[in-house]
């Protein structure tokens, strides 16, 4: 096969593109996003889409840095696609973040790739990770000890993040580099096995073909293949206990009974633990197998009034047949930028991990709101409009709460809903130029609901941002 063929078989395997999308593409000027870029050029008109590009001189290799932004720029401009070119001093970034190299250019990447898109109003990121960069992670992962999430290894579609050369080989991209004449820039770095992922490249993956297993790569993609699928279920599962078992005190800590948590599988505890965790924090960043196993432990004790401490704040602890979270950072988070909503598409609330997906459906797509959790919301398009935008709350704010007749104080629906005080400047408030069409995560306003001359509608999803992964 041809890297264009298996390009569009991947795009359609996962759905990742649809009409009217609007990318923004992560180029760095080498054969795999130079090779991404083209074809979504080349077949923007068949997916009907627009694109722009993104490139960060990372400050790694100065003089050839500077050259290969350069190089993107006129591959761009020969083609005219919009570029956003941008210099981060990730070596400075990492020094005085306590961050290793490669996490502070993941960060000064995805950093520029969202605002990006957040500043045009595009709705998706597309990277160009390849075959062997998924058979490499899920080898890092595996040395590292990772559980069945991160031996899943990359996953093609996460969030807005869109991964279409992911099941291509590089030496097909390689090949398409000079069928086209693309004519990529080559950074010598990858060749030198200085980084991490560069050892395992160069020095592990052929070590173990030549003495172990020569078809370990396929062996590992079919591995992280199994286990996503099978991680898929189990959160899925999971996902469901966790809302059946956890409560939330007024203080905004999680609490489970521990007898409730005492009667499930080791296997299905962590996971629902571990989901106390990314519900409080946003992601479950810096959380290791050992942590949750010291909540177990606390949790098999049953001693009232022992607590530990766990990464970034928080803090678990067991009181009177009730095991907690208690996040003691989460009073200092608020919502306090203005988004402009994406829509269709994504639009990421920074301060709080937030993400507000919006869709325009047809009224046979929609769902009863009774029908569908807090976190999802239907309205009538052509009264909301497009003109949304998501903020926090605003003092003495009143809306009618659908299948109510009159108002209701915002600060009302809180105090009835058992929303911590220092939880509120969290919750997104989604408002037109008429006030609140939606308070993200609890109601809509009645007169946005669904009826029977409803011809569009507006989906708005709230979720957390869970795209921290780590590469």
């Amino acid at each position: 096969m041809k890297a264009e063929d298996i390009f569009h078989a991947t795009v359609k395997k996962y759905q990742m593109i649809q009409r009217g999308d609007r990318i923004v593409v992560g180029v760095s000027g080498g054969p795999d996003s130079i090779t991404l870029l083209n074809l979504l050029y080349r077949y923007s008109e068949f997916y009907q889409i627009r694109l722009i590009c993104a490139h960060l001189n990372h400050n790694f290799r100065p003089g050839d840095a500077e050259k290969d932004a350069e190089y993107v720029k006129e591959f761009c401009r020969a083609r005219h696609i919009p570029c956003v070119a941008e210099f981060v001093d990730v070596p400075d970034m990492a020094a005085k973040g306590g961050l290793s190299s490669e996490q502070a250019g993941r960060k000064a990447r995805y950093g520029l790739f969202n605002r990006v898109l957040n500043e045009n109003k595009f709705n998706k990121i597309a990277v160009a990770h390849n075959m062997e960069d998924q058979v490499e992670t899920v080898l890092m992962r595996l040395i590292r000890g990772a559980g069945t999430e991160g031996l899943g290894g990359i996953r093609p579609v996460r969030g807005n993040i869109i991964r279409p050369l992911l099941e291509t080989p590089r030496a097909l991209i390689e090949e398409y580099c000079v069928k086209n004449r693309l004519n990529p820039v080559t950074d010598k770095s990858n060749f030198q096995p200085v980084y991490y992922r560069n050892k395992i490249r160069l020095e592990l993956l052929p070590y173990i073909k030549a003495n172990y297993n020569g078809g370990i790569e396929r062996a590992l993609l079919d591995m992280a293949q199994i286990l996503r699928q099978e991680n898929d279920y189990l959160d899925g599962a999971c996902r469901k206990i966790f809302k059946e078992y956890v409560s939330e005190a007024e203080t905004g800590r999680l609490e489970f009974r521990r007898e409730d948590l005492m009667g499930l599988h080791n296997a299905v505890r962590r996971r629902v633990l571990r989901m106390g965790v990314e519900y409080l924090k946003g992601n479950t960043d810096n959380l290791e197998f050992g942590h949750i196993e010291q909540v177990c432990a606390l949790l098999e004790s049953g001693k009232t009034g022992k607590r530990i401490n766990l990464p970034r704040g928080l803090v678990a602890g067991i009181e009177y047949g009730k095991v907690f979270l208690d996040d003691k950072q989460d009073s200092k988070k608020a919502l306090d930028g203005v988004y402009r909503l994406v829509i269709p598409g994504t639009t990421r609330l920074h301060e709080i991990n937030g993400i507000i997906e919006a869709d325009i459906i047809g009224v046979d797509r929609y769902v009863k709101q009774k029908d569908c959790d807090n976190n999802t919301a239907f309205m009538d398009f052509e009264i909301t409009g497009r003109n949304l935008m998501a903020s926090k709350r605003k003092e003495g704010e009143k809306f009618i709460p659908l299948g109510m007749k009159g108002t209701k104080k915002l600060k009302d629906l809180f105090i009835d809903a058992k929303v911590p005080r220092e939880k509120r400047d969290c919750i997104p408030i989604i408002r037109n130029e008429h006030g609140i069409v939606w308070v993200a995560g609890h109601r809509i306003d009645d007169k946005y609901r669904i009826n029977k001359s409803t011809g569009q509608v507006l989906k708005l999803e709230y979720r957390q941002d869970l795209t921290g992964e780590e590469y």
